[in-house]
């Protein structure tokens, strides 16, 4: 939480002002009359590495291809006092080890090392007296695309896998009414006073296989589950250095539920760093860190992070 708040710090710094709708630190497209203003714009990235060495190698040999394709999108629109801003993320990444089994026979262990997809919606109307600031109503998902699995042995050293998670399963929506304050270029804060907060289970095979009757609250065969309580949501987007060659984003989603044997707040933070080498290369960096206790067994550390870190390509549309 400490990097997230020095991150937000980094973001905010400057001058404030009001701003136009929020992008996400990209060079949006821009299409305006006298009374409405749409700004759209996305990324496209792919990042692709490889890592070798002989049998011999002396400080013993490691195989493995990692493969990430990022997705960062957006269309925001301005009109008069109402605003609807949305934002799409994909992240999916999968890594390849070459192993061997107890006869030296060699095999492929294939496993995703980032998968999430991330979208938010919102609706705003501002008030007159104060231009930045808006009430809302907001609709934010999250989910995963491929299943999840937990990997063991047999006998001669070959990977069981057995899934422990899929798509919707988990999946979460946030249905939220509140108010939002633009205050400072493309960084927002939202409070959603009255906030659904839905979590899906889907697939009910998961309950068999990770022998429990309940996951992330969801009871066996009921599916969803329904909490109510506070959204807090922040986000903000920067390119700096010559010729705005970085970009630094970030963004918190909170969720504090009203029950009063459950006053923890369940958070995820989503950071994203790139340096552009060329017009179509860079280094990129995305984590995505959540905390859920809902999420874990009990008594383990409900911090989760996943983080790729690579040389990719890149376009914008």
């Amino acid at each position: 939480m400490h990097l997230a708040a020095a991150f937000l710090g980094f973001l905010f710094s400057g001058d404030i002002h009001s701003s136009i709708p929020q992008n996400t630190g990209n060079q949006f497209r821009r299409d305006s009359t006298a009374t409405r203003i749409w700004e759209y714009g996305a990324d496209f990235k792919f990042n692709f590495s490889l890592a070798n060495s002989s049998p011999n190698w002396s400080s013993g040999s490691s195989n493995n291809i990692s493969i990430a394709g990022l997705i960062s999108a957006g269309a925001n629109l301005k009109r008069e006092r109402m605003s609807w801003d949305n934002t799409l993320k994909i992240n999916v990444g999968v890594i390849a080890n070459r192993q061997s089994d107890i006869f030296g026979d060699g095999f492929w262990s294939t496993r995703k090392n980032i998968d999430n997809v991330f979208l938010d919606s919102k609706l705003g109307v501002e008030f007159d007296e104060y231009p930045t600031l808006s009430m809302y109503g907001g609709l934010n998902f999250q989910t995963q695309l491929l299943p999840g699995y937990v990997y063991t042995k047999d006998p001669i050293g070959r990977e069981i896998a057995t899934m422990t998670t899929s798509f919707l399963s988990q999946g979460q929506t946030q249905l939220a009414i509140g108010t939002e304050n633009k205050f400072y270029r493309n960084s927002f804060i939202r409070l959603g006073y009255v906030t659904l907060k839905q979590t899906y289970v889907i697939n009910q095979e998961l309950y068999n296989l990770r022998n429990t009757e309940v996951i992330a609250r969801v009871q066996k065969g009921q599916f969803i589950d329904n909490e109510f309580g506070m959204q807090v949501q922040m986000g903000g987007a920067r390119n700096f250095g010559p010729k705005e060659m970085y970009t630094a984003k970030l963004n918190y989603l909170g969720f504090l539920p009203y029950q009063t044997d459950r006053a923890i707040l369940d958070s995820r933070i989503d950071i994203g760093l790139s340096a552009r080498l060329t017009k179509y290369l860079n280094l990129n960096y995305t984590l995505i860190s959540i905390f859920d206790k809902d999420l874990v067994k009990p008594g383990t550390n409900a911090w989760q992070n996943s983080w790729v870190f690579g040389l990719g390509y890149a376009f914008h549309i």
